[in-house]
C-alpha cells in the first residue's frame, strides 16, 4: 500500500501490489479475445468458401444440363435424319450417323425405343425400362406436333435416374434444318442423349474449378456440405457430398508460427512490464517514506518559523529606526554628492572637450589619408592593368615566337635529315666516280694494248708490202713462168694496202678513244673534286643544321621559360590588382571608420554636454 497526505489528515491509500496482476489479466483477456475473433473469422471464411463452392457446383450442374440440351438441339435438326428416320426407319443409317460411344436413343411420340445401339455394338435397354420417370418427364416437356416443334430454340435438358444412377438427359425432336425434306405427319420422333453424372465428371469439375472432393451418394450425408440433385418431379434423386476446401484454416496454420511468436513476444513484454511495475512500486514506497519524513521536518520547521516570527517583529521595529536614521544620512550624502558632481562635471567638460576635438581632427586626418590612399590605389590599379595588358601581349608574342621556333626546329630537322641523305648520295656518287676512274684507267691500259697490237699489225703490213714488192720484182724478171706468182704478189700487196688502211683507221679510232677516255678521266677527277667539295659543304650544312637545331631547342626552352615567367608575372599582377582592390576597399573602410569616429565624437560631445549640464544642475 502507498499512502499520500499530510500528517494528521486522512491518508489516501493506493494499492500498487495489484498492478502486475491487473496487467497480466489484461494481456490474458487480449489474447483470448484475439483467439476468439480469429476463430470466428476463420469459420466465417471457410463457410463462405464452402457456400461459394456449392454455388459453383450448382452452376456446373446447370451448365452440364444446358450442354446436353444444346447437343441434342444441334444434332436433332438434320435434313438427312428426317429422310432416313421417318417413314421406313433406316437402322443402318442411324448406326452410321447417330450412334457413338455415348448412350443415344431414338424414340417415337409414344416414348417407344426405336434405336439404342452404340458404336461399339452395345445395345442399351429401352428407355421406358431404364429411366421410366425421366422418360415421362421428357414426354411431358417435348412438343408433339410440327408447329410446336418448329418454335423450339433449344433442346430439352434435365436430371434423372438412369438404371438407378444420376444422369443428364438431353432431348430434341428430329426436324429438318433447310426444309429439303418434310415430316410426313405430326407423329414426331425424338433424339435423346444420356450421360451418367459419374465420378470422372465430378473429378474434372473439382480439378478445373479448384473445388473439394465431390461424390454422388443416394442419401443425404450427416456431416459436411451436400447438394441435392433435383429430379423432374421436384424430389432429390441423389446427393452430392462435398468436402470443401478450408482456406481460412489453411491460412491460420500458415500464420500460426507468426501468431505464436507474437503471443510469446507479448507474454515476454508483459513479464517485463510486471517486473517494471514491481520496481516502480518499490520506488513509490521509498518516495512515500521520504515524503513522510519531509512532512515531519516541515512541521518542525513551521514551529521554528513561528518562533522566528516574534523575533522578526522586533527586528522590524529596529529596522524602522535604522531606516529613519539612514534617510537622514542619505539626505546629507546627497548634498555632498551634488557638490562633488558639479565639480566632476566642470572637470569632465574641460578634459573631454580637448579629447573630442582631437578625435574629430583624427577623423579628418583619416579621411585625408583614405582619400590619398584611394587615389594611390587607383593609380596603382591603372598601372597594374597596363602591366597586365603588356604582360599578356608579351605572353602572346612569346607564344608566337615559340610556335615559329618550333616550326623552325621542324624545318632544321628536315634540313638535317635531307643533308644526311644528300651526303649519303654524294658518298655513293663519289664511289661510283672512283669506280668510273678505275674503269677508265683499265680502258686506257686496254687501249694501249690495242696500240701495241696496231704497231705489230703495221709492221706486219710493211713487211707484207715489202714481200709483195719483192714478189712483183721476181715476177717481172720471169714474166712467163711467174704469172701466178705475180697474181699472188698483187693480192698480197692489196692485202698489205688494206691492212695498212685498216691499221691507220684503227690507230685513228684508238687515238680518239684515248682522247675520250682521257677527257672522261679529267671529267671524273673534276667531278670527284666537286663531289668532295659538295660533301664538305653538306657536312658543314649538317653541322650548322645541328647547331641551329641545338640553338632552336635552347631558344624554345628560353621562350617557354619566358612564357611561364610572363604567365607568372600576369598572375602576380593579377594578385597585385586584387591586393590593390583590397587596399582600396580598406581605404574606403578607413574612410567609413573615420566617419564613424567623427560621428561618435560628436555624439560623445553631445552626451558630454548633457551629462555636464545634469551634473551642474544636480
Amino acid at each position: 500500500m502507498v499512502s499520500f497526505g499530510r500528517s494528521g489528515d486522512r491518508r489516501i491509500a493506493i494499492s500498487v501490489g495489484s498492478g502486475p496482476f491487473l496487467l497480466a489479466a489484461i494481456v490474458a483477456l487480449t489474447l483470448t479475445t484475439c483467439a476468439f475473433t480469429l476463430s470466428i473469422l476463420v469459420h466465417k471464411l471457410d463457410r463462405h468458401h464452402g457456400d461459394a463452392e456449392l454455388a459453383s457446383i450448382r452452376g456446373n450442374i446447370a451448365a452440364a444440363v444446358a450442354a446436353e440440351a444444346k447437343d441434342a438441339f444441334g444434332t436433332g435438326r438434320w435434313d438427312d435424319a428426317v429422310r432416313y428416320l421417318y417413314g421406313g426407319f433406316d437402322s443402318r443409317w442411324a448406326m452410321a450417323n447417330i450412334s457413338g460411344p455415348d448412350i443415344t436413343y431414338i424414340l417415337d411420340d409414344r416414348g417407344e425405343t426405336l434405336f439404342s445401339r452404340r458404336s461399339d455394338g452395345t445395345v442399351d435397354p429401352p428407355l421406358r425400362r431404364a429411366a421410366p420417370q425421366a422418360l415421362a418427364a421428357l414426354l411431358r416437356r417435348l412438343p408433339h406436333d410440327r408447329a410446336a416443334a418448329a418454335r423450339l430454340r433449344n433442346g430439352i435438358g434435365q436430371l434423372g435416374l438412369y438404371r438407378g444412377r444420376a444422369a443428364l438427359f438431353g432431348a430434341m425432336p428430329i426436324l429438318p434444318l433447310q426444309g429439303r425434306y418434310r415430316i410426313p405427319d405430326d407423329h414426331l420422333r425424338y433424339l435423346v442423349y444420356v450421360e451418367y453424372l459419374d465420378q470422372a465428371v465430378l473429378d474434372r469439375w473439382s480439378r478445373d474449378f479448384q473445388l473439394g472432393k465431390i461424390t454422388v451418394v443416394a442419401q443425404r450425408p450427416e456431416a459436411g456440405s451436400s447438394l441435392p440433385l433435383w429430379g423432374p418431379d421436384g424430389k432429390p434423386i441423389a446427393w452430392l457430398a462435398c468436402t470443401p476446401n478450408r482456406p481460412g484454416r489453411d491460412a491460420l496454420w500458415q500464420i500460426m508460427p507468426a501468431l505464436i511468436a507474437a503471443a510469446a513476444a507479448l507474454i515476454a513484454l508483459t513479464a517485463l512490464l510486471v517486473q517494471l511495475l514491481r520496481r516502480q512500486a518499490s520506488v513509490l514506497l521509498a518516495k512515500n517514506a521520504e515524503q513522510n519524513r519531509l512532512t515531519d521536518e516541515a512541521n518542525q520547521l513551521r514551529g521554528k518559523a513561528e518562533t522566528a516570527l516574534g523575533e522578526a517583529d522586533r527586528s522590524r521595529r529596529l529596522a524602522e529606526d535604522a531606516a529613519r536614521r539612514a534617510g537622514e544620512e542619505r539626505e546629507r550624502h546627497a548634498r555632498e554628492m551634488k557638490t562633488t558632481a558639479q565639480a566632476i562635471g566642470r572637470s569632465l567638460q574641460s578634459a573631454l572637450s580637448a579629447t573630442v576635438a582631437d578625435l574629430v581632427a583624427l577623423a579628418d586626418g583619416l579621411d585625408r589619408s583614405a582619400d590619398h590612399t584611394s587615389e594611390a590605389m587607383r593609380s596603382q590599379a591603372r598601372h597594374a592593368d597596363e602591366v597586365r595588358r603588356r604582360t599578356a601581349s608579351s605572353a602572346q608574342s612569346l607564344e608566337d615566337i615559340l610556335r615559329n621556333t618550333e616550326s623552325l626546329a621542324t624545318a632544321i630537322a628536315a634540313i638535317h635529315a635531307e643533308a644526311g641523305r644528300t651526303r649519303e648520295a654524294i658518298s655513293s656518287a663519289a664511289k661510283r666516280s672512283s669506280n668510273a676512274a678505275d674503269a677508265n684507267a683499265a680502258l686506257l691500259r686496254h687501249v694501249a694494248t690495242i696500240g701495241e697490237a696496231t704497231s705489230v699489225i703495221t709492221n706486219v703490213a710493211e713487211q707484207t708490202n715489202l714481200l709483195a714488192l719483192n714478189a712483183t720484182i721476181e715476177a717481172a724478171r720471169n714474166s712467163a713462168d711467174s704469172r701466178g706468182f705475180a697474181v699472188v704478189a698483187a693480192e698480197i700487196k692489196a692485202l698489205a694496202r688494206d691492212t695498212r688502211q685498216s691499221t691507220v683507221m684503227i690507230e685513228r679510232r684508238v687515238a680518239e678513244i684515248v682522247e675520250a677516255v682521257r677527257s672522261s678521266v679529267a671529267v671524273s677527277v673534276h667531278i670527284d673534286e666537286q663531289l668532295r667539295q659538295v660533301h664538305g659543304s653538306i657536312a658543314n650544312a649538317a653541322e650548322a643544321a645541328m647547331q641551329q637545331e641545338v640553338a632552336s631547342s635552347g631558344i624554345r626552352s628560353s621562350v617557354a621559360a619566358a612564357r611561364e615567367q610572363a604567365r607568372a608575372v600576369d598572375d602576380s599582377v593579377g594578385e597585385m590588382a586584387g591586393s590593390i582592390a583590397d587596399l582600396a576597399r580598406s581605404a574606403e573602410l578607413s574612410r567609413g571608420v573615420s566617419g564613424q569616429v567623427r560621428a561618435r565624437a560628436l555624439d560623445l560631445r553631445g552626451a558630454l554636454d548633457q551629462t555636464v549640464a545634469q551634473l551642474l544642475e544636480g
